[in-house]
């Protein structure tokens, strides 16, 4: 760091204003910024139950996301680099370029970028990390396997790799190898549907809003949506900025910006609650056994369509439209609705049950119901 430099903030608008302290890009383009928009999310669930009172996340930031601990004044930065890996494990040879009886490390590789990153930054507290969905098969101190190990730190590596890795970077930074420390990078592997980021997304928020929030758990996807929205929008802003204030306002996602995110769900109509009063409505004269299946099937029905979206088993791909506009229009009861809606699908979804047909003529018209009150 250039002298003069005495607190983090600091620190931290200088690395900003230096593009050689910054691995901008990855080879996956787009998908590699859904990728790292879609983690945040997770990642700020987690953090929102520890309930810390601020956090900040700058999306190519030195690595694809910065996590720091403020956003007005940050002591520390947790650097990710974020990997997707379609088959195979990664191995030494991928991680650092550790290969043959000399297990030198190569500058071009992953690891390598992190930690040198990491090690760039000496006034505030800084930590790496590799996330990714695949696993790790490496030597390590333990002589242990690595491939079910979701946290490997690079101290825990066997004493070949490691302390050629140590004497690389000492070698580069004129120190002594033992002034390496490789524990603050560590290997982490997560269970993320690649694939699918948005259902995973989907239900990673389902199941926080369940707990911290139930009353709009049935949101959750309209949550992930304005997050990714907002994550997404930050994301392709990598120009520089010349303060931290600026950088903030400009690229950063705050703790700020979650609860606002959260404050305005009250704001969208309660769907769960108002399934739960049509139901009501139309089962009052139902037998006990028959209301108990069908609200069950109505439950898998909501929380399929949060998951899957419109590839579940439930879509009635607008097949409803038609009668319930019909039916506003010459104002029928909800009963005529209803069984109306009921002998539509029947006729085109033979598929489902009948307590399934039911459970989702319920929700399709609470839908309808809910989409024609005014913004």
């Amino acid at each position: 760091m250039p002298k003069g430099v005495t607190t983090a903030l600091e620190e931290f608008e200088v690395i900003e204003g230096d593009d050689a302290l910054h691995d901008f890009g990855g080879s996956h383009g787009g998908k590699g910024h859904d990728f790292a928009s879609f983690w945040v999310i997770q990642r700020v669930t987690e953090l929102e139950q520890a309930k810390p009172s601020d956090y900040l996340f700058v999306c190519e930031y030195m690595q694809d996301v910065a996590e720091f601990d403020s956003s007005t004044a940050p002591t520390r930065v947790q650097l990710y680099q974020l990997k997707k890996k379609e088959d195979g494990y990664w191995t030494p040879l991928t991680l650092t370029g550790q290969s043959g009886k000399t297990k030198t490390p190569k500058p071009d590789k992953p690891i390598w970028k992190l930690l040198r990153h990491v090690r760039t930054v000496t006034v505030a507290k800084a930590t790496g990390a590799f996330v990714t969905n695949g696993k790790f098969k490496v030597e390590l101190a333990s002589g242990q396997s690595s491939v079910n190990d979701t946290r490997i730190g690079l101290d825990k590596l066997d004493a070949t790799h490691a302390l050629r890795l140590k004497a690389a970077i000492a070698a580069v930074e004129g120190i002594d190898p033992a002034d390496v420390d490789l524990s603050s990078v560590e290997l982490r592997s997560e269970a993320i549907a690649i694939n699918d980021l948005q259902r995973h997304a989907n239900g990673v928020m389902l199941e926080f809003l369940s707990t911290v929030a139930p009353e709009h758990a049935g949101q959750a996807a309209s949550l992930v949506d304005t997050l990714y929205i907002e994550l997404k929008k930050t994301a392709r802003r990598t120009e520089k900025c010349n303060s931290w204030g600026e950088l903030v306002s400009r690229r950063g996602f705050t703790r700020g910006k979650f609860q606002r995110a959260v404050e305005d769900l009250k704001t969208i109509p309660d769907r769960t609650a108002a399934r739960i009063a049509l139901f009501d409505d139309i089962s009052k004269n139902w037998r006990n056994v028959d209301r108990a299946r069908v609200l069950a099937a109505l439950t898998r029905c909501a929380r399929e369509k949060v998951l899957v979206g419109q590839a579940s088993r439930w879509n009635s791909k607008d097949m409803l439209r038609h009668v319930f506009e019909v039916a506003d229009a010459e104002q029928w009861p909800d009963q005529q609705r209803f069984e109306t809606a009921c002998v539509l699908l029947t006729d085109e979804r033979n598929d489902l049950s009948r307590d399934e047909i039911r459970a989702l003529s319920i929700f399709e018209m609470t839908e309808w119901d809910l989409s024609q009150i005014p913004a």
